[in-house]
């Protein structure tokens, strides 16, 4: 009685543990300006959450869905070149298709040199930077040498479309370890009073494969079969 009394208290301790560690993993957020990096963990301990953080001159944050879906967002007001690298661990499962966006909005000040930026690269892994997946790309024009005053804005998706089009086919794929992350590249020449602003979104999916008929359906379908025979030979 006593052994199987303490075999159950040692049990639920270990359930216990096991359900207070994270279940999902470690989303990351790393952050790269003028070769300073900055990495940000955030424990997934649910299926869905969002974390950030903050440095001299700059913010960032995402959210999540395991299921999987990640969202980013990042203001800036250095200039120098850019390197953005958004993680989000997901449930492995061979994945075929994927919707990418990423827009941007640039404000340059009315003092001064105003603003510039070149374009903004975007490139999707999956599993996160160690399998490129070259239908997630992302493009977006910059202003080239022009510096703005004012405000510059533009957004664009995977398929070209503006932002709103469809998922595009790239698999399928199954991520060895989980995971899925985007590398946004791009260089800033920010004068006084000038930001950049940045967000997107990363959605990928797995088409359903068409229904596989059941032994009756089958049944019916050769029923019907039978039945449309009959009539052909009565006509006859």
């Amino acid at each position: 009685m006593k052994i199987n009394h303490f075999l159950a208290i040692g049990a639920m301790l270990v359930g216990s543990s096991a359900f207070a560690a994270p279940i999902y993993g470690t989303a990351t957020q790393t952050v790269t300006i003028n070769s300073v990096s900055t990495t940000t963990a955030i424990a997934q301990n649910t299926k869905t959450g969002s974390g950030g953080g903050a440095g001299t001159g700059y913010s960032f944050g995402m959210t999540w869905d395991v299921d999987p879906v990640l969202t980013w967002s990042f203001t800036t007001s250095i200039s120098g070149l850019h390197v953005l690298e958004f993680v989000t661990n997901i449930v492995p499962n061979s994945y075929d298709s994927v919707f990418v966006s990423n827009g941007l909005v640039l404000t340059g000040g009315q003092a001064g040199t105003g603003a510039k930026i070149s374009d903004v690269s975007l490139q999707l892994y999956i599993p996160a930077f160690s399998n490129y997946v070259s239908g997630g790309d992302v493009i977006l024009k910059g202003t080239s040498s022009k510096f703005i005053k004012g405000t510059y804005s533009k957004s664009d998706d995977n398929s070209g479309l503006g932002g709103v089009g469809p998922y595009v086919p790239f698999g399928p794929t199954t991520p060895a370890d989980g995971s899925m992350g985007v590398r946004i590249i791009f260089t800033t020449d920010l004068g006084s009073n000038s930001t950049l602003s940045l967000n997107g979104t990363l959605d990928i999916q797995k088409t359903a494969a068409p229904p596989v008929p059941e032994p009756a359906t089958f049944g019916l379908i050769g029923a019907a079969l039978v039945a449309l025979g009959a009539i052909a030979r009565r006509r006859a």
